[in-house]
């Protein structure tokens, strides 16, 4: 028995792989997506639209660096 077709909640192509099904995202979009959306999908795959709305961190990951490790 086929699957339904499911669609990604973004660019609305079709969705092949379980994982992507169960989270309504497909892999290309998946990946583009910043971790703490994807965090918030995998808590509840029926709120993307909420996790997507999420504000974003502006900070690169990058922690900042002390001024003892700047002096020569």
């Amino acid at each position: 028995m086929t699957e339904p077709d499911v669609e990604c909640e973004l660019c609305h192509r079709p969705i092949r792989s379980a994982a992507a099904r169960a989270r309504r995202i497909g892999a290309g979009c998946w990946r583009k997506l910043h971790p703490a959306q994807r965090a918030a999908i995998r808590r509840n795959p029926a709120a993307v639209r909420v996790a997507l709305t999420q504000p974003v961190p502006t900070t690169d990951g990058q922690l900042p660096l002390e001024e003892q490790d700047l002096a020569p």
